[in-house]
């Protein structure tokens, strides 16, 4: 007993120090004791072997934990020892535990109880743990003023003690983040609830005021989503087609036998033509006879019902005069145009040029109010903005534009550049 005795005042304050400070790399606890005879004279100097181990009981059960060491100084009966450094420390400290020594073949009783230095006393609770490894728990989570961290609305003053509220410094209980539900998350000013995240939409449920962009790439809304107001979707702009490099997928049909121009046929002849009209309009789609029809399929990602197609469309040289020439425009559902529905169609109106086009050899392009035409021809050139709209048929559909005129292209020409498509 007086051996143990010993042993237990200084086990008392070494323990949970040296834990403490080892934790963050290997978990360790220093001992310190005296060993004595039956007698109460202390042990020769020398080296001892002892075994250590850890008990959840103090009498009786299986050590949980055991380490021998070999060569453990002893002088004048005093020895000290940092357990853990051959066999590491792997119990979690979750609960109370109880010491063992062994010195050649009995072990010293009593036991002696693991205690804590005086501020790791706080770290106690009912179900608090800080274990060496895994996760941490604790009894509740407070913020200044004692809000909680638990479920639901904040409750008018933070009545309800519920989520994450600011107190101190003019804040107040029932504004902050609050759970008010299995996956949802809500913005609280003054115990109202003004926005609302959850895992598939994130609502403001009061004015959204944005100084600049939301980020550096301003607003960015996927095909997939969609800007409403009331509960009402608006058009989302879905692809541009403004013929900067290429065609981007327009290509040109011929009219088939006993037809006057190519929307019946399903066989493409390539890639849209390009001319570029210079300032103001860059690149244009420009066929090279009138029975030409472009066309090209579109395949639109997401949920939508309605369509719409904005273009603008250029009548080149002497269009309609007389010959009740048209430009149109349809959707389709396939490339042959079995189902066919025209959405535009618009009969060109001229401002005459006294001057004149171009004289043979001159650039064909935007002069004297001509954006391309023939060297004879008086009419100036023109274009429409044009648009259309359908009820969705499915995600895939095609889009045609073509002229019904009563000439050739030595006459008469039609272009085609800038097409956007929108759904909702």
């Amino acid at each position: 007993m007086k051996k143990m005795l010993h042993l237990s005042c200084l086990l008392t304050l070494l323990i949970a120090c040296s834990y403490q400070i080892q934790a963050q790399i290997s978990p360790t606890l220093s001992v310190q004791g005296i060993l004595k005879k039956s007698n109460g004279v202390a042990v020769e100097d020398g080296n001892y072997g002892i075994v250590f181990k850890l008990y959840t009981a103090e009498t009786g059960g299986t050590a949980i934990w055991t380490e021998t060491q070999s060569n453990v100084e002893v002088s004048s009966g005093i020895y000290s020892a940092v357990l853990g450094v051959v066999n590491p420390l792997t119990v979690p400290f979750d609960q109370l535990y109880y010491l063992g020594i062994t010195v050649g073949s009995s072990e010293l009783t009593p036991r002696i109880l693991l205690t804590s230095a005086p501020y790791a006393l706080s770290l106690i609770g009912q179900t608090n743990k800080f274990p060496s490894s895994g996760k941490v728990q604790a009894d509740s989570i407070q913020v200044n003023g004692g809000v909680l961290a638990r479920g639901g609305a904040p409750g008018l003053n933070g009545a309800n003690r519920n989520g994450y509220a600011f107190s101190g410094n003019s804040g107040d209980k029932d504004s902050g983040v609050f759970s008010t539900g299995d996956g949802k998350v809500s913005l609280y000013s003054n115990n109202v609830e003004q926005v609302t995240v959850n895992p598939t939409n994130v609502q403001v449920n009061t004015n959204l005021t944005v100084g600049g962009n939301l980020n550096t790439n301003g607003v960015a809304i996927s095909n997939n989503g969609s800007i409403s107001y009331n509960g009402e979707n608006d058009w989302r702009l879905v692809e541009t087609d403004y013929l900067d490099n290429d065609a981007e997928g327009w290509e040109v049909y011929d009219k088939l036998s006993g037809y006057s121009m190519g929307w019946n046929n399903p066989s493409s002849l390539g890639a849209a033509p390009l001319v570029n009209m210079g300032s103001f309009i860059g690149n244009v789609m420009l066929p090279t006879s009138n029975d030409h029809v472009l066309k090209k399929q579109f395949s639109i990602p997401g949920n939508f019902t309605q369509i719409k197609v904005k273009f603008r469309y250029y009548y080149i040289d002497t269009w309609g005069f007389g010959g009740g020439d048209r430009a149109w425009a349809a959707f389709a559902s396939n490339a042959s145009g079995s189902v066919v529905r025209v959405g535009w169609t618009q009969m060109p109106a001229f401002i005459n040029d006294s001057n004149g086009d171009f004289n043979a050899g001159a650039t064909p392009f935007a002069q004297n109010g001509n954006f391309y035409g023939l060297p004879w021809n008086a009419a100036s050139d023109s274009y429409a903005d044009g648009e259309m709209t359908a009820r969705s048929i499915g995600n895939s559909f095609w889009l045609f534009i073509g002229a019904a005129v009563d000439m050739d292209v030595t006459d008469e020409r039609y272009a085609v550049g800038a097409i956007e498509v929108y759904v909702k």
